[in-house]
């Protein structure tokens, strides 16, 4: 094999290792090599990556890479969560989370960062292996939706329950929405509305549906009124003449789903919690109760222990007040500082920054920002088979909105 092979060798195994990763990524399910340590596929496809990264960068002495770092927020978020590490009383739990958070923000960051500086091709190929596994969990998904049981956190695709579920629809259904609008492809604008209305079908998080549907609308508001009228009365005939007629009576669930008091009159559980991560927050405002370390000390900042038995629901939590509790408030704005990044990017592709091909991209990844940003004050988003997709769409909103890696 000569230099030339080797080199286009390791580049094709670089690219597909990126996309395997973006493949793989969407799932929670893990197994435990010991106890208390779960490993999912994507982590073990991050791993792999990056090491065929770094072996593709020596072979071809690509050694300008090394210069394109993760932006200054991440660094800010991650150097936040080291110094959360250092105060928190259980180092173990602190290690683990981390150690993710390091995985995801610049490992991660990094490989997807050096992926789309290819060009728009790259992206493409990105979106479409999303697109592929996005239609995988849809499908899981519908086959949950229409099985026995009406337990509604059944129905969670590939993940551990709906909330989780929801969380991944709010990135993937505004990029549905972007391809109607914006692909030039009949094909493709067919195959992305039957993907919007199986999304907008399973997705039983309260939060996350009314989250997509507003972005959905906004999104139709920017491209005039021939997209909003018809996108506005679509919805409006699905929430009122659709959703109550499915097996799940989806827009009860949504209600109860966020709702204040449970059928008892009882408070719902996720409320107090906030109240107590915020009183949490108070107490310990500048490193919080440490990285990892939630859970074991929520317990004592309830005003009042709820009254109600048995377990509660899963991944009810306030992202934004799990953050503050834990990493203080100086990690709180170091997370909104990565999304708001993000963001502004992504909005000046939208608003012509980007190429016109790209363009569509540009609307589909601040929508899905948006979306994330929304379904968060409900349910806590920084987790396993969310974080990774997430990252990717925060390097593609760089990648569109042609900003300045620092």
């Amino acid at each position: 094999m000569n230099t030339n092979q080797a080199h286009i060798l390791s580049r094709g195994l670089c690219r597909a290792s990126v996309l395997a990763v973006l493949f793989l990524a969407p799932s929670q399910w893990s197994f435990a090599p010991r106890a208390g340590l779960h490993v999912t596929p994507g982590d073990i496809a991050l791993v792999l990556a990056a090491g065929v990264w770094a072996l593709d960068t020596l072979v071809r002495r690509d050694w300008a890479r090394l210069r394109h770092l993760p932006p200054w927020p991440h660094w800010l978020f991650v150097g936040c969560a080291a110094v959360s590490l250092l105060a928190a009383p259980d180092k173990g739990a602190a290690v683990k989370d981390f150690v993710q958070y390091m995985a995801y923000f610049m490992v991660g960051s990094m490989l997807f960062e050096s992926f789309l500086r290819e060009g728009g091709q790259r992206a493409r190929q990105a979106l479409a292996v999303l697109a592929v596994v996005t239609g995988m969990v849809l499908a899981l998904a519908l086959a949950q939706y229409c099985g026995g049981g009406d337990d509604p956190l059944a129905v969670r695709g590939s993940f551990g329950n709906r909330n989780v579920l929801g969380g991944f629809l709010a990135l993937a259904l505004p990029f549905c929405c972007a391809g109607l609008m914006g692909a030039a492809k009949g094909a493709v604008k067919a195959v992305c509305a039957a993907m919007l209305a199986a999304g907008l079908a399973v997705n039983l998080s309260g939060a996350s549906y009314f989250a997509v549907a507003l972005v959905l609308l906004c999104m139709a508001a920017a491209k005039g009124a021939r997209w909003f009228l018809p996108v506005a009365a679509c919805l409006l005939l699905w929430q009122n003449a659709v959703l109550p007629r499915l097996p799940r009576e989806n827009d009860i669930v949504h209600y109860r789903s966020v709702a204040l008091y449970d059928e008892g009159g009882e408070p719902e559980r996720r409320y107090p919690e906030w109240q107590a991560s915020y009183s949490m927050t108070l107490t310990h405002p500048w490193t919080g109760v440490g990285l990892g370390n939630y859970q074991k000390h929520i317990g004592q900042y309830y005003a009042q222990v709820p009254r109600r038995t048995g377990p509660a629901e899963p991944d009810t939590q306030n992202l934004y007040l799990v953050l503050a509790s834990s990493l203080g408030l100086p990690g709180l704005l170091a997370f909104l500082a990565v999304l708001a990044y993000a963001a502004s990017a992504a909005l000046r592709g939208a608003a012509g920054a980007a190429p016109e091909d790209r363009r569509w991209q540009a609307w589909g990844v601040a929508g899905a920002l948006g979306a994330f940003a929304i379904t968060a004050v409900w349910h806590p988003l920084l987790v396993r088979g969310i974080g990774l997709p997430l990252v990717f769409l925060l390097a593609l909103a760089r990648s569109v909105g042609q900003a300045e890696m620092i």
